[in-house]
């Protein structure tokens, strides 16, 4: 197999910072550069100021769920943006690893509006009733089979509507984050980004659900439901 032919579907291998045996200071130092390769690389905050925070109206509370919320940057930065507005919305940030969840409630426990909460991602009926879903290089660590139905889940729970946005799935993603991430030392950043690039998406692997779907620089895709379609 050629290595442009290796992207044509999605890998399988799993990332170094999910092994329960891995080494807690390269985790924890993995987690602390999450803030700047979400900065470079996610887009997220510009996908949410036109999706979420562009929906809300003041007075008027809001719900959003964040699914594998990791770290925790991206909800406090949304938390925080959302007050600037006068925007009254509080966040559930679920993560299924018991030591991620450690940290974030160690560094962002204090932050009102943000309950940061252990337990499956997938089990979205736990976290009911919401107004908006969040999630942010979550959808690749599911296998293909379980991600129709939490999309299924995620249209029959959300009030207003949900948000994705993950890894767009190309060789010329992979060896620009290749040399790129090479300024990450002593964690798991540049493996597994290397990794979750090739279990990322191509928009041909969603051609049969009713979502609308965005790509956009540098590598992301996106997915759209409720009333953001």
């Amino acid at each position: 197999m050629s290595f442009f032919s290796a992207f044509q579907h999605r890998a399988r291998d799993e990332e170094l910072m999910d092994r329960p045996d891995c080494d807690p200071g390269q985790l924890f130092r993995t987690l602390d550069q999450f803030h700047g390769v979400n900065r470079c690389f996610s887009r997220a905050r510009g996908l949410l100021r036109r999706t979420v925070l562009a929906d809300m109206q003041p007075g008027q509370p809001r719900h959003l769920v964040d699914l594998g919320a990791g770290a925790c940057d991206l909800p406090v930065w949304l938390l925080a943006a959302a007050r600037k507005r006068n925007l009254d919305l509080r966040i559930t940030a679920v993560d299924a690893d018991p030591r991620i969840i450690d940290y974030a409630r160690k560094r962002y426990g204090h932050i009102r509006g943000l309950h940061i909460r252990e337990g499956d991602a997938l089990a979205l009926e736990a976290h009911a009733p919401f107004d908006y879903l969040f999630a942010n290089h979550f959808l690749h660590h599911l296998p293909d089979e379980a991600i129709p139905a939490l999309l299924a889940e995620a249209h029959r729970l959300c009030r207003r509507g949900f948000v994705i946005s993950d890894l767009r799935r190309s060789p010329w993603s992979y060896l620009g984050f290749s040399l790129f991430a090479r300024v990450y030392r002593d964690s798991f950043t540049r493996a597994d980004g290397l990794t979750s690039i090739r279990k990322g998406f191509q928009p041909r692997d969603f051609q049969d659900l009713p979502l609308t779907l965005r790509t956009q620089l540098p590598g992301r895709i996106q997915i759209l439901g409720g009333c953001f379609q």
